[in-house]
This record gives structure tokens, C-alpha cells and sequence, in this order.
């Protein structure tokens, strides 16, 4: 029997959930919340009473929880045979290095979601002509906001971290050029711009600085921009429609789960340096 659990039953649990929903990827998908288990079946979940029986079958876990449950979680869970772990991965690089030693020799993945675009080897093929002076990568999403000032930000960096690092191998210096903090109803949203500087171009993230809600990489050439949409797995050319996947990210995503695949981004090193990356930005932010 091939059975997948998934840890935690939020937004990205609940979106697993649905793409998993008409496939026939695993026999049977079992959740667990904070104090249960359940079946899910038909788009339903149900109360597992004897969860002993069934954890023999279990093959692959895929943990979907904040990040401060994260180490825990993968420390307790790691019997089974396939791992899959939400981003952010880790908070410290301490944390990190533990783990390193329990999953040294197993199969694990950390889920940097925009890797995993079926639009990932277009663009690599077009960064690989180098005629280029500009990449933007434009993340917004203005109507949710965070319980703490920094969540944002935690949340959302490993996306455009995660890419910048899978294509160009390593993090330059950096300069926050905008950071403005947003307060709602003591909840918090915000804007911010970060520019990297690289020997022939430049990289900028935004986060936040668009009305409507956004997740794309634009190259920026002379004649032309180049706009890689990762929700819309299309890509444009100055706004006129040139490649439309099939496929999505999930379909890729789970995969390289089954066939048990991995890319230059799923090793300790990558994650190790985007840990690093983050909470030196994180840090910059938060004095600024």
C-alpha cells in the first residue's frame, strides 16, 4: 500500500489537498491535525481511531506547518521512506545542521514551490544568452496581513531567494531600497524592495508593490520583456502570449515525490545559504 501523510491542515495543506483531490497519485491520504488523524476521501476527512495500524503503510509525509513546528516535525517523522517540507525550511542554520545529520542519507524535499514551474527551463534558457541588464521578480499579495512584523517577509523571501540561487549560484550584496510596514486592525502587511548587485545586471524583489496579486519573473532586455507568470504557467513577450504550459507546478512537484527526483536545489548547501540569505536580510529590515 502506498500511503502519503501530509502534517497540518491550513491554506497549503487544504491546496495539496485539492490538486490530490481527482488524482490517483497514492492509495490513500491520511491528515493529522494537532490532536488527530484522519482519512481524506472525496474531498471529506475521517476520524482515524487506530492510527497504529495504518502507520506501517505510510510512505511519504509531507509536512505542512509554520516554520516553528518545522524542525520537531522532522525530527519526529523521520522513519518514513520520502519526505516533503514546506519553505520556509528552517529558521536557524543550527537547526539545519541537526537535520543534515538525520536526513543526510534519506529522501528530502524542500518545497520551493517556483522551482518546480514547468516555465523553470524556458527561463533558464533565456538567462542563459546573458543579453539582459534587469530580472524582476514581482511577489503581491496586499490583502493578507500577519499577526508579527517580520512574518510577512519570512513567509514570501524564499520564493524570489530560492530563484535567484537556483539560477545564478549565489547571493551578491544587497541594498533595501524601499521597506515601509503597514498596520491593519494590529495586524501587519508590507512593501519591500530589495536590489541585488550582480557584475553585468541587476535583481530586483518586490514584494508587495503591485494592486493585484502577483507571483512572476520578468527579464528585462533591450527590445523586449520577458514575463514568466508562475500562477498562469505562461510566458509573454512585450504582453503578447507565447508559451502556455499544460502543466503546473504541482503536477511537476509531486513528480519528482514518486519517482523520488531531486534538482541542484534540493542539497544542504542550497538550503544552508538560503537560510543565511534570509535572516540577514531579516535582520537588515528589522534595524532599518
Amino acid at each position: 500500500m502506498n500511503y502519503h501523510l501530509i502534517i497540518g491542515y491550513g491554506y497549503w495543506s487544504k491546496k495539496n489537498l485539492e490538486y490530490l483531490k481527482n488524482k490517483n497519485i497514492f492509495d490513500s491520504i491520511i491528515i493529522k491535525t494537532r490532536k488527530n488523524y484522519f482519512f481524506f476521501s472525496n474531498g471529506k476527512i475521517i476520524k482515524i481511531n487506530q492510527i497504529d495500524k495504518i502507520i506501517k503503510n505510510i510512505n511519504s509525509v509531507h509536512i505542512c506547518t509554520p516554520i516553528k513546528s518545522h524542525f520537531s516535525h522532522l525530527k519526529k517523522f523521520s522513519s518514513f521512506k520520502k519526505t516533503v517540507i514546506e519553505k520556509p525550511f528552517l529558521e536557524k542554520k543550527g537547526e539545519l545542521d541537526k537535520i543534515e545529520k538525520i536526513y543526510k542519507k534519506k529522501f528530502l524535499i524542500v518545497n520551493y514551490i517556483d522551482i518546480f514551474n514547468p516555465l523553470i527551463n524556458k527561463i533558464k534558457n533565456s538567462l542563459s544568452y546573458k543579453n539582459f541588464k534587469q530580472i524582476t521578480l514581482n511577489y503581491s499579495k496586499k490583502e493578507k496581513f500577519y499577526s508579527k512584523k517580520r512574518e510577512f517577509a519570512l513567509e514570501w523571501l524564499d520564493h524570489p531567494l530560492s530563484l535567484i540561487l537556483f539560477f545564478f549560484k549565489k547571493f551578491p550584496k544587497f541594498k533595501i531600497k524601499v521597506n515601509e510596514l503597514n498596520k491593519k486592525n494590529n495586524l501587519y502587511n508590507q512593501k519591500i524592495i530589495i536590489n541585488y548587485f550582480f557584475k553585468n545586471f541587476t535583481i530586483d524583489i518586490k514584494l508587495n508593490c503591485s494592486k493585484h496579486i502577483q507571483r512572476n519573473l520578468q527579464i528585462i532586455k533591450e527590445k523586449n520583456i520577458e514575463t514568466y507568470h508562475f500562477y498562469k504557467n505562461s510566458f509573454l513577450r512585450n504582453n503578447k502570449k507565447i508559451f502556455q504550459s499544460k502543466k503546473n507546478s504541482f503536477d511537476n512537484f509531486y513528480d519528482h515525490l514518486i519517482k523520488k527526483k531531486k534538482n541542484s536545489s534540493q542539497n544542504f548547501k542550497f538550503h544552508k545559504k538560503i537560510i543565511l540569505e534570509r535572516n540577514k536580510i531579516l535582520k537588515k529590515i528589522g534595524s532599518i
